[in-house]
């Protein structure tokens, strides 16, 4: 279980810290039977945590999983500007529970929805420059693909960065990996 949580620890590190309201990641069984850990253990990971997860697919091998901060997936959801990109995607509500269960309907069509970048922190900018919904023109890569003035979306970057960093420092000093999920994101890089 340890190697599990290590893991979701380190690939969620910007959510733990509040800086981005979700993180995908691939939990599977071709890496130690991670799918079976998660499987056992993920009740227990979370138990006074402010990091909820959903998983958008499922395999016999592998899950889709999305972590996210409630809180800060609902400020999203309520931004007027991702609002009204969402409802031109065909969203048709803001609730997390109806971008949760959409999300996972266009996952399983065999591809990962676009739109998904906006709920993994990635500029709305960004977003619709890769859907090719604007006519900003790709400047520069990264985490993701950059379009139009890089400042922002690198800012952003960086302190995605950053608190994977602290994170990896934290868990190489032999914190446990439990104890930094469930810890609040208040106060995270003092």
């Amino acid at each position: 279980m340890r190697y599990l949580v290590h893991r979701i620890a380190r690939c969620i590190a910007a959510t733990i810290a509040g800086r981005k309201p979700a993180t995908l990641m691939n939990i599977s069984n071709d890496i130690g039977g991670l799918l079976d850990t998660w499987d056992r253990y993920r009740a227990d990971i979370f138990i006074g945590s402010e990091i909820n997860y959903y998983e958008l697919k499922r395999t016999d091998k592998n899950a889709i999983v999305l972590f996210f901060n409630h809180n800060r997936l609902n400020e999203l959801l309520k931004n007027k500007s991702v609002k009204k990109f969402l409802s031109e995607c065909g969203y048709e509500s803001d609730s997390i529970d109806y971008v949760l269960d959409t999300l996972r309907h266009r996952y399983a069509t065999g591809r990962c929805p676009p739109e998904i970048g906006i709920f993994l922190g990635i500029p709305l900018k960004d977003v619709k420059g890769f859907m090719g919904s604007n006519s900003l023109r790709n400047t520069k890569c990264g985490m993701w693909r950059i379009y139009g003035d890089p400042e922002t979306s690198e800012k952003r970057m960086n302190e995605y960065r950053r608190a994977r960093d602290t994170i990896t420092r934290r868990l190489f000093s032999g914190e446990d990996p439990v104890s930094i999920i469930r810890e609040s994101e208040l106060g995270f890089f003092e």
